[in-house]
């Protein structure tokens, strides 16, 4: 699959303007939630998520590009999922989900629409499906920076639409990524099978501030060529599956494959240069 690369610093801007534009005739009614948390739930509309919070632990295998020579990870983290509505004002995270914790504002929702503003610690797709080993390269210290922007979710159909934009807020990198999803679940019984595919934007900032070689540190480390990263345009698709083992215990199984644009690993860092990420996740959780 051959990559696209975005010259143009406006298009980040005319995407959120056009998102707002499209968002402006919605009226307030109810809150929509992160795609991969609504596929889960077997979401068919625009609703008032329950508050609820759960704990578990996940264990996450994947094969990618990285720094060395064997490209394949694994590790097991804490499941830590949940979410908080009050006067328009939310918290969530999930675990199963690339984008971080977020803290937001619902602006305006229909039966079928929803746009939030929120503040979140952005992960990237692509990141996420690499197990962190984009991120944790230059600026280790700023990982999960905080970033501000829109979300806007549309139930069509059986189909649940999100767009998001993500700005960087500390002036760190003065990236941006923009990202557009779409998934749909499947109920079998008491198992409720997803899908969701999607592509998402990283500005050259971003990119560059990460993995970028600046000829003065090039100068200085032998054998390492400088190197500017281009802005970048990723696809992702996963398929999983939920089930309630009881009434308060439920495991997830989800398998993840994303491109890793040639921007990124055109990088000297990278000697796997791997255009493909894949990943699997399975988790057992306790909902409170």
């Amino acid at each position: 699959m051959n990559n696209l690369k975005i010259k143009k610093s406006l298009i980040p801007y005319l995407s959120l303007a056009a998102i707002m534009v499209a968002s402006a005739s919605f009226s307030s009614a109810s809150f929509a939630s992160d795609i991969t948390h609504s596929v889960r739930s077997n979401a068919e509309q625009a609703d008032s998520s329950a508050n609820y919070f759960e704990i578990g632990i996940m264990y996450a295998i994947g094969y990618g590009p990285s720094f060395g020579e064997d490209g394949e990870w694994s590790n097991t983290d804490p499941v830590i999922n949940g979410s908080y509505t009050w006067n328009n004002f939310f918290i969530e995270s999930y675990s199963e989900s690339g984008n971080g914790m977020a803290v937001g504002y619902n602006a305006f929702s229909n039966d079928n629409w929803s746009f939030d503003f929120t503040v979140t610690t952005d992960w990237f797709q692509y990141n996420y499906d690499n197990d962190g080993r984009y991120a944790l390269l230059n600026h280790e210290e700023d990982l999960n920076e905080l970033t501000i922007g829109g979300r806007l979710t549309g139930y069509i159909g059986n189909n649940i639409v999100q767009f998001a934009i993500n700005q960087d807020a500390t002036g760190e990198n003065n990236g941006t990524t923009i990202s557009a999803l779409i998934g749909r679940s499947w109920q079998v019984r008491n198992w409720n099978f997803h899908g969701i595919i999607g592509a998402e934007y990283a500005s050259a900032k971003l990119n560059d501030y990460y993995i970028g070689v600046s000829p003065e540190k090039a100068s200085y480390y032998t054998g390492l060529d400088a190197y500017e990263a281009g802005a970048s345009v990723s696809f992702s698709t996963e398929f999983g599956v939920t089930y309630p083992i009881t009434e308060d215990w439920v495991f997830r199984a989800t398998g993840r494959i994303a491109t890793i644009p040639n921007e990124v690993t055109d990088s000297p860092y990278y000697v796997n240069k791997d255009s493909v990420a894949t990943s699997f996740r399975t988790s057992l959780s306790y909902v409170f």
